[in-house]
C-alpha cells in the first residue's frame, strides 16, 4: 500500500519540473510581502482545496487569491474513482487563475452544504472539551447531514435510511454514554504515558514515531503501529487498501493527542478547523516533491526571503 503511494506521487512529476506544495502560512506570507516567489518555468507552485478552505475561512479571499495567481501556482486534485473514493493517485491541473478556481469551489460547496459544527463539537469532546451537553444533538445532525447530501442526487433510498439509522442509533449509545467518561486531554496523555512532554521530548530523535510506539503499545489493545497511527486502520469503510493521504491525515490527529508538537487549541471549536486543515496540507504536501511552509523558510541556508 506505502509502495503505491510513492509511485503515485513520482508520476506527478514531468521531466525538469519540481512540484513544490504551498501551506497556506506561506500564501499568507506572500500576500502580506513578508515572502517574494515568483513564476517559473522550473518549480510549479501547488495548492488545494484546503487553501481554499482557509481562505473562505479568512473572510479576505482576494488578498491571498492575489497571491497565488502573481506566482502561478497550479491546483492539485485527489482522483477519485466511480464512487467517489480516494485511488492514492493526484493530478495537478492545467493553470486557470485561482480566482476562477475558487469560484468553482464556492459553487460545488453551496451544492451541499452541511452544518459541520456538530461534528467539530463532536471532535473536541473526543479531545477532552468540557462540553458533554453539546455533544448530546450530534447523532440527530449526523442522519440529517447525510440526508442533506444524498437525497438530491436521489441516493438517500430505503436501504441507505435504514443504515444511517443505525449508525445515528450506536452514536446515540456512544455520546451518552463512553463519550460522557472521556477525561481531559492531559488525563488522556497520562493514561498513555506521554503526558508532561514526553512525546515532546522525543522530537529531536531520529524516528521519534518509533519511540512514541515503545511508551504506547501497551494500551494499544493488540493494534499494530501502523492501525494504532491510523495508516492501516481496522475499519476501513470500504477501502481495499486505506489510501496514504487519509493515513497521513489521521497520524497527523494522532500525534496531536499524544502531544507530539501538539497544535495549540485541541478543544476549542473555533480552532479545530485550523488543526484539522493542517493535517490535511500535510496529506496533501505528501503528493509533491517538497513541501513550503514557515518552518521550512526559517530552516534554509538562504539569507534571502526571494525564492
Amino acid at each position: 500500500m506505502h509502495e503505491a503511494a510513492r509511485a503515485s506521487t513520482r508520476t506527478l512529476a514531468p521531466n525538469m519540473n519540481i512540484h513544490v506544495y504551498l501551506d497556506h502560512n506561506i500564501v499568507d506570507d506572500i500576500s502580506k510581502g513578508d515572502l517574494s516567489l515568483k513564476p517559473s518555468d522550473k518549480v510549479i507552485w501547488i495548492y488545494s482545496h484546503e487553501n481554499f478552505g482557509e481562505i473562505r475561512r479568512s473572510g479576505n479571499e482576494d488578498r491571498f487569491l492575489d497571491a497565488l495567481e502573481s506566482i502561478k501556482a497550479r491546483k492539485l486534485e485527489l482522483t477519485l474513482d466511480g464512487n467517489f473514493r480516494m485511488t492514492g493517485a493526484a493530478q495537478i491541473l492545467e493553470y486557470r487563475s485561482p480566482h476562477e478556481e475558487y469560484c468553482s469551489y464556492l459553487e460545488a460547496s453551496s451544492d451541499c452544504e452541511i452544518d459541520q459544527s456538530s461534528d467539530i463539537e463532536f471532535m473536541a469532546r473526543l479531545f477532552g472539551a468540557e462540553n458533554k451537553e453539546d455533544i448530546l444533538s450530534h447523532p440527530a445532525s449526523f442522519e440529517s447531514n447525510i440526508r442533506a447530501l444524498l437525497e438530491p442526487h436521489g441516493l438517500y433510498d430505503e436501504e441507505t435510511k435504514n443504515k444511517v439509522e443505525k449508525v445515528r442509533d450506536k452514536l446515540t449509545q456512544f455520546v451518552n454514554g463512553p463519550l460522557q467518561d472521556v477525561g481531559s486531554l492531559e488525563t488522556t496523555r497520562e493514561a498513555l504515558g506521554t503526558h508532561k512532554g514526553r512525546a515532546e521530548n522525543l522530537a529531536s530523535l531520529e524516528n521519534p514515531i518509533e519511540e512514541i510506539w515503545d511508551i504506547v503499545k501497551k494500551s494499544a489493545n493488540g493494534m499494530t503501529p501502523d492501525q494504532y497511527f491510523g495508516f492501516d486502520p481496522i475499519d476501513k469503510q470500504g477501502y481495499e487498501n486505506w489510501p496514504m493521504f487519509l493515513g497521513i491525515v489521521a497520524c497527523h490527529t494522532m500525534l496531536n493527542v499524544l502531544g507530539f508538537r501538539p497544535d495549540d487549541g485541541l478543544t476549542k471549536t473555533d480552532d479545530i478547523p485550523g488543526i484539522l486543515s493542517d493535517g490535511s496540507h500535510v496529506g496533501h504536501a505528501s503528493l509533491s516533491e517538497l513541501r513550503c511552509n514557515r518552518s521550512s523558510v526559517a530552516a534554509s541556508s538562504s539569507t534571502s526571503s526571494s525564492l
